[in-house]
């Protein structure tokens, strides 16, 4: 590593339009190293953010994406886990493999991801683990099911980590974004919506740096934000 590398990292593992780039912006002008982690290498990337190709939901290639980045940067000082597919449908029309994909997709991503950080993570004193979830992550709802138990899981493995780790240093913070963040992605899935009942991905960025921050006399392990036109 060369001296610039000493600067702390943040990893976004899931990297896009919308909350990654503004992660990355808010990460940056904070002093950090971006690193992002891709299935594709078609994400768009800021000045300063260094893209790793990877399918997370192989742990080989989740692996083989952290020693990069570690080799590259050290380990992060900050995780974020923002990889999610919206898998939903009649449940009587969910195929089996649709139901693995979204697991695959929102959990297993996760659980590679944190198995391959967390060890240097901890070896430099812990760090900072954030890991998106969604209303479907405390609500069930119609034709949800295959997301639904998938944010679900999500948040109990947030749970799980946060009192085998937090001894150690490592802060977990699950984030229920409850709401539909303001992307491109969301525009061309959902071509009515409007942006004041949507989420920001700017103001939620802002929201994990200080998550980031906190002093660890007061972690927060989980908390829920959504626009304020948003009905619960």
């Amino acid at each position: 590593m060369n001296a610039a590398s000493q600067k702390p990292l943040l990893v976004i593992a899931g990297y896009g339009d919308g909350l990654g780039q503004s992660l990355a912006r808010r990460f940056l002008e904070g002093g950090f190293h971006v690193a992002g982690i891709a299935r594709t290498g078609s994400a768009r990337t800021l000045p300063g953010v260094r893209l790793y190709t990877a399918d997370l939901a192989d742990p080989q290639a989740a692996t083989g994406a952290l020693r990069a980045i570690e080799a590259d940067f050290g380990s992060p000082a900050v995780l974020v886990h923002n990889v999610a597919d919206l898998v939903r449908g009649p449940f009587l029309e969910v195929q089996a493999p649709d139901f693995e994909r979204a697991w695959r997709s929102n959990v297993l991503t996760a659980f590679n991801a944190c198995q391959a950080a967390l060890p240097g993570m901890l070896k430099r004193g812990g760090g900072t683990l954030i890991l998106s979830g969604a209303t479907a992550s405390l609500r069930g709802g119609a034709r949800f099911a295959p997301f639904a138990s998938a944010k679900f899981a999500l948040r109990g493995l947030a749970q799980s980590l946060a009192r085998e780790f937090q001894g150690q240093g490592l802060h977990v913070a699950h984030v229920v974004l409850d709401g539909i963040l303001w992307s491109a992605r969301s525009r061309a899935r959902f071509p009515d919506l409007v942006r004041e009942r949507c989420l920001e991905p700017d103001a939620v960025a802002e929201t994990y740096w200080q998550l980031a921050h906190q002093p660890a006399s007061a972690w927060t392990l989980e908390l829920d934000l959504r626009p304020r036109t948003e009905t619960f």
